[in-house]
């Protein structure tokens, strides 16, 4: 708790090592610590900040591990919701975790497609045709774009 009390009026950003500790329990002295360093942030004693990159990591590792997308995605909503975590922009994300669910993408181009479905009169720009079946998506294709230069 020494730590968390030096963090006092601090922001912290979080790391994807620390959420996988809690996340496996492995190792187990490493995930109480972490355990305890979000229950600070909980309490108060500093600001955590979990970037989108970090779920991208997380989503990534736990795919790795053999995890269900569900029980994975069912997690990092979890994450989110966590008292004391902040996040970015947790509508974008938990339309990110819920398009990875549905298995048409990974999680960086999950994210990227909740993006385009956020703003009006958008779309990504990517050879990937994944997009065309996204909902709410329009797919640029950068050959439809080239002036033949």
């Amino acid at each position: 708790m020494g730590r968390a009390r030096e963090a006092s009026g601090r922001t912290l950003f979080c790391d994807t090592n620390v959420l996988l500790r809690i996340l496996t329990g492995d190792p187990p002295a490493q995930a109480r610590r972490a355990a305890r360093a979000i229950e600070a942030a909980a309490a108060g004693g500093f600001s955590l900040i979990v970037p989108d990159v970090v779920l991208t990591e997380v989503a990534y590792v736990l795919s790795s591990l053999g995890m269900a997308r569900a029980a994975a995605a069912d997690l990092l909503g979890r994450i989110i919701d966590l008292p004391g975590i902040e996040v970015a922009d947790g509508v974008l994300l938990r339309d990110a975790v819920a398009l990875w669910a549905e298995g048409r993408s990974d999680f960086a181009d999950a994210h990227l497609a909740a993006l385009a479905r956020r703003f009006s009169n958008s779309g990504v720009l990517s050879f990937n045709r994944d997009f065309d079946r996204i909902e709410g998506v329009r797919r640029s294709d950068p050959r439809d774009l080239d002036d033949g230069g």
